[in-house]
């Protein structure tokens, strides 16, 4: 799939400005290999059309050329706020100070740069959908193909961010980079998502029983209108989690691919090639890693662990690692190389959406059942419709904790479930206290955007 992928980006991301740290900033492009935008929006091929979808795969995977800021940033930011592990370095105490609450966050530094990788991955969707609203040369049904990936993959990208900036809000408007809307808050922003979304998943359900697009292997049981559709319906139930409304959650995962005899693991995956024009995996660490920057396990995983529970195997021992007065004897063991798949969403978070939005709709009975599949499978005591409301919370929270591991859920589900108090600060070995943040900051160019075009 990837192995045109320096073609795939020269007609997405690349033209796009990808190493931009906010949606609006573009450049001039005069290399003629690297051809500006509107040189394939008028009259696209389905060729060009494919190499969009290409590259728009590529940039959900890794962001464009930020590859190790993008994703990386999006999974590591959350997962330091919500205290699933700590980036501790010898050289950048930033990890640390910033991300744990010690001193305010520079926003124009490098902690914001996952700001501009998700932007590029919103252009690069709005130009897919763009071309093939304008291409004369595809059928109706495939139209509608590529307009519902492209609708599915923007709202991706919108909800990473959106999850990074909660109430500092979101543009939702960007039809015209040189005349973008202004920032929405933050209900406003997820009612924005979900409109892309149905609109991807209407698209998707007139597009045919055949995607007009290759998709690469970790989506290999997404790759027709219908499947694709699911995974909408996933990232819907996700979205609808956001603002707790579960009606509309469990109306989604019973849409999705959700099953409670499925593989907890099962969904799409970002899967990656490693050698040149592919990339590796940038969340991978090599085992007892000795650089100066490392990823560790927060020791509260290891804590407040039950006894049997099968999902300590997510975190290995190592050497212990200390910076500011911090420190874990344990790491990060997800990924077993540097070309092992990230997981887009999995089963087992659809499992827990259901079980959350059952007990919240008067079923509990449903819930106690969705709960303990995943009890089941990994060895923790089962609950029963005998439990209070307030315990069998817990034991979802307790479920997507360790389910979810470094996936960066932890932070969001405490947030929006207002216990953030459940989170005990640290104080570092000269005695600094630390704190839990809500959100990150709005990026320094989103804001001197606003002052240039009040």
């Amino acid at each position: 799939m990837y192995k045109n992928l320096t073609k795939a980006l020269c007609l997405s991301g690349m033209v796009l400005s990808l190493g931009s740290c906010s949606f609006f900033e573009l450049e001039n492009v005069t290399d003629p290999n690297f051809p500006d935008r509107t040189s394939f929006l008028d009259n696209p091929t389905k060729a060009q059309l494919d190499f969009l979808a290409t590259g728009t795969f590529s940039d959900l995977r890794t962001n464009g050329a930020n590859t190790a800021q993008g994703i990386v940033l999006a999974y590591q930011v959350p997962g330091v706020i919500g205290r699933e592990i700590y980036v501790l370095s010898t050289s950048d105490p930033r990890y640390v100070t910033e991300l744990l609450g010690i001193q305010t966050i520079d926003n124009a530094n490098y902690l914001s740069n996952y700001f501009g990788a998700y932007s590029s991955t919103r252009r690069t969707a709005r130009t897919l959908a763009d071309a093939a609203a304008n291409s004369p040369q595809i059928s109706e049904e495939q139209r509608n193909g590529y307009l519902g990936f492209a609708n599915t993959a923007e709202a991706y990208a919108m909800l990473v961010l959106s999850d990074l900036q909660y109430e500092n809000g979101l543009r939702v408007d960007v039809s015209d980079p040189l005349n973008p809307g202004k920032i929405k808050p933050y209900p406003e922003v997820l009612a924005a998502i979900k409109e892309k979304l149905d609109l991807g998943a209407s698209q998707l359900a007139q597009a045919g029983s055949t995607l007009p697009f290759p998709v690469p292997s970790g989506f290999v049981d997404f790759n027709t209108p219908a499947t694709m559709a699911q995974f909408n319906r996933a990232l819907a139930a996700r979205t609808a989690i956001r603002s707790n409304n579960y009606q509309d959650a469990l109306a989604a995962v019973q849409a999705s691919f959700f099953s409670l005899t499925a593989s907890p693991t099962a969904g799409p995956l970002f899967n990656y090639g490693g050698a040149n024009p592919d990339v590796f995996n940038s969340l991978f660490q090599v085992p007892n890693a000795k650089g100066s920057t490392v990823v560790v396990a927060h020791p509260s995983f290891i804590t407040d662990i039950r006894p049997g529970d099968t999902r300590r195997s997510k975190v290995r021992e190592r050497d212990l690692r200390s910076t500011t007065g911090l420190s874990s004897s344990y790491e990060p063991a997800i990924y077993a190389t540097n070309t092992s798949p990230i997981p887009v969403i999995k089963n087992e978070e659809l499992i827990l959406i259901a079980a959350e939005a059952y007990l919240n709709t008067n079923n509990k009975a449903k819930a106690v059942e969705a709960i303990n599949v995943l009890a089941t499978a990994y060895g923790v005591a089962p609950v029963s419709v005998a439990d209070n409301d307030e315990k069998l919370l817990n034991e979802i929270l307790y479920h997507r904790r360790y389910s979810l591991f470094y996936e960066g859920q932890r932070w969001v589900d405490l947030r929006r479930l207002n216990r953030l108090g459940d989170i005990d600060p640290e104080t570092t070995q000269d005695g600094k206290k630390t704190s839990v943040l809500t959100q990150m900051p709005l990026p320094f160019a989103e804001v001197q955007w606003d002052v240039a075009n009040p």
